[in-house]
């Protein structure tokens, strides 16, 4: 499965995620009276992040959740966008910078877009194998293309990030998850600084909080 599978975060795990993090001053509002309200989902029954973002997709029914949680509309709103960026989102095969515009249409025109659909179907050494043979793609690019695609599927990070990760030794989420945070962020910096890739600067804490989601993430691809 390309994203993480929701039901696999329990709602105290995303509360230790909440308060570990560096939250972005607008998310910031879900920590008041997180235990409480933590507490007062699961009286509801909801134990867990799959079944949370199904309770918030009904926004019509935002004023009677908010009155029996104890929070405002706002803090649903919020708390919906948080659990959905939790998810992996597909990026444009183009963002990879691997294929050209001639190879981008081949890929298109065969139903594959995004990062989410070449990881897909690249998952088996046959089907890497097959497409190559069909579009004409050498097998170096495809696996190059794929172990991207697989670091995309980490929460926090991006194409630019994913491609500093390849650089440093990391082609995988399990390469990510086995090395030392420590690490990661040593030789992360190290890169950055010598080419300048990203003006952020990571922390710790950065690493971590990828490396808490890329466990609990698929290991499909056979290699």
């Amino acid at each position: 499965m390309y994203s993480i599978e929701l039901n696999k975060i329990s709602l105290d795990e995303f509360e230790q995620i909440l308060t570990s993090v560096d939250l972005l001053p607008g998310r910031r509002i879900l920590l008041n009276h997180l235990a409480e309200v933590i507490e007062r989902l699961k009286q509801k029954g909801v134990f867990h992040l799959e079944a949370l973002r199904k309770l918030l997709q009904n926004k019509r029914q935002y004023p009677e959740l908010a009155e029996t949680l104890s929070v405002s509309m706002d803090y649903l709103v919020v708390l919906n966008r948080e659990i959905n960026g939790y998810m992996s989102k597909p990026n444009p095969l183009s963002e990879l910078d691997v294929f050209s515009d001639t190879e981008l249409e081949k890929l298109q025109k065969a139903g594959i877009k995004s990062t989410k659909d070449f990881y897909e179907q690249c998952l088996s050494k046959t089907a890497r194998q097959e497409l190559s043979a069909r579009l004409s793609l050498p097998a170096e690019q495809i696996i190059l293309a794929l172990e991207l695609s697989d670091l995309l599927r980490m929460n926090g990070v991006g194409p630019v990030y994913a491609r500093i990760l390849r650089e440093m030794g990391i082609k995988s989420v399990s390469d990510y998850e086995c090395q030392d945070s420590a690490e990661i962020l040593e030789k992360y910096q190290k890169v950055n600084e010598e080419k300048q890739y990203i003006k952020v600067k990571l922390g710790i804490k950065d690493v971590e909080y990828c490396k808490r989601f890329c466990r609990k993430l698929d290991r499909d691809i056979e290699w």
